[in-house]
């Protein structure tokens, strides 16, 4: 019994010591810094024709990169969004879209981690050097999305998040004209609180 005792008050030292380190270390929610900067590996969803003679559904590869200012402390804040994305399939198309976007952010804290919605609007450039008669085209841009950041530590999350983008290209050339128009995007990255 005594043995059982002394075997039980041990384990509940050496289980209790870590968890009172990792109880000190955490942070709450008001110590998480309100100004990140954002960037990361970005993926867009894409239907379009790389030739005219056959249908393809793929995607686009790129990058993403965002910072977001606050206005009500953590709750609400302004978000500028730069994004990247390049596609090479064909030897004459390929294809590269950029979207340049701000707009509104909400955020709320669930303990190391941070649920958040944004809404932006800005301007889309596609541009391809293969096409004979269209080079690029820009249009109005819209995207609304939501996503998580894993707090790693105060001053660093991991960011998981998904949108949606509507766009209208003006282009009358199929192959140009469906590439990332009214699609979603996942990104992926780090994130630096301060």
């Amino acid at each position: 019994m005594l043995r059982r005792l002394v075997f039980s008050a041990i384990a509940t030292v050496l289980v209790a010591a870590p968890l009172g380190g990792f109880a000190q270390s955490r942070y709450e929610a008001h110590d998480v810094p309100n100004v990140e900067l954002y960037g990361g590996y970005s993926y867009v969803f894409d239907t379009y024709n790389p030739t005219q003679n056959s249908v393809s559904t793929a995607g686009m590869n790129g990058w993403d990169a965002s910072l977001k200012f606050p206005i009500l402390g953590t709750f609400l804040g302004i978000k500028g969004d730069v994004s990247g994305f390049y596609r090479n399939d064909a030897p004459n198309f390929n294809p590269k879209a950029y979207f340049f976007l701000l707009g509104p952010q909400v955020g709320a804290h669930v303990g190391r981690s941070t649920l958040f919605a944004h809404g932006m609007v800005g301007s889309a450039r596609l541009t391809s050097s293969a096409l004979p008669n269209i080079k690029s085209d820009t249009t109005f841009a819209v995207a609304v999305g939501a996503g998580l950041d894993v707090g790693v530590s105060r001053w660093l999350a991991w960011r998981f998040t998904g949108d949606y983008y509507n766009t209208h290209y003006k282009a009358t050339n199929r192959n140009f004209n469906e590439i990332v128009n009214s699609n979603g995007r996942i990104s992926t990255g780090p994130v630096l609180r301060f």
